[in-house]
């Protein structure tokens, strides 16, 4: 049987709002959908909302783990379509910046997870040293902005930290919230217009989602709405998303 790629993915954002955990979360049902076999990390270990967010109750987190109580499978939980998550801790502040040793366990823990297709990394907002972390060990960065002003500019910022901090020189944009893909474009091209003068760095389009009302819905309700509204705009546009990342 060939080997899974084992593809890692971080997805960040320069500011908070911007839809990014839903995007992770149904991005991963959409992924497992396709039968690929798909890893949340709530990497925001301090504040995690990945599993608030799908109405679950983990017994073990990612706190039991770095403290060498349990291992990796024994805090990973499943979540709909199969879709496994490796919670956070939620108000431990302690976890918001990582020591070195801490990083180290983490990332030799990765090792324990089983065979993958997509580890999908949801970092907190903003250039913590956490997020410059998680970013530096992806394979590729997702960047989910918005029309809102303040996106674009932390969202600059976050770039520019990334690539300083990593050496990183690809990322790709994913532009949420929007009216029609020419909005999405529009945005698109307003940051990329900053980053080709100020930046040297490669920064691709890897699609949008609309604004939907059957987002909001299906949050409220604390179910994915790739699931709930398999038809609506955003879970197309997202599928796209997907595709792509599978191909």
């Amino acid at each position: 049987m060939e080997a899974r790629r084992k593809r890692t993915i971080a997805i960040t954002s320069g500011k908070g709002g911007v839809g990014k955990s839903s995007i992770v979360s149904n991005m991963a049902y959409l992924l497992s959908a396709m039968r690929k076999s798909t890893y949340i990390l709530d990497a925001d270990l301090a504040l995690g909302n990945i599993d608030i967010m799908l109405g679950m109750v983990p017994k073990f987190n990612i706190r039991d783990l770095i403290n060498g109580t349990k291992t990796m499978k024994d805090i990973i939980v499943e979540g709909p379509f199969g879709i496994k998550i490796i919670p956070a801790t939620s108000g431990i502040s302690e976890f918001s910046n990582l020591t070195m040793e801490e990083k180290n366990i983490l990332l030799s823990s990765f090792q324990d997870i089983p065979d993958y297709d997509f580890l999908l990394m949801d970092t907190s907002a903003g250039i913590s040293s956490n997020v410059v972390y998680f970013n530096a060990i992806s394979e590729d960065v997702l960047v989910i902005i918005t029309p809102d002003p303040a996106s674009l500019t932390d969202s600059y910022a976050t770039v520019k930290v990334l690539s300083k901090e990593t050496g990183r020189r690809d990322f790709q944009i994913i532009v949420n919230m929007v009216r029609d893909e020419k909005e999405a474009l529009d945005m698109y091209k307003k940051i990329l217009l900053v980053t080709d003068r100020f930046l040297n760095i490669s920064l691709d389009f890897a699609g949008y989602i609309p604004i939907d009302k059957n987002v909001n819905i299906a949050v409220k309700k604390q179910k994915l709405w790739a699931e709930t509204f398999p038809e609506t705009n955003a879970t197309k546009a997202l599928a796209r998303i997907c595709s792509r990342l599978v191909a």
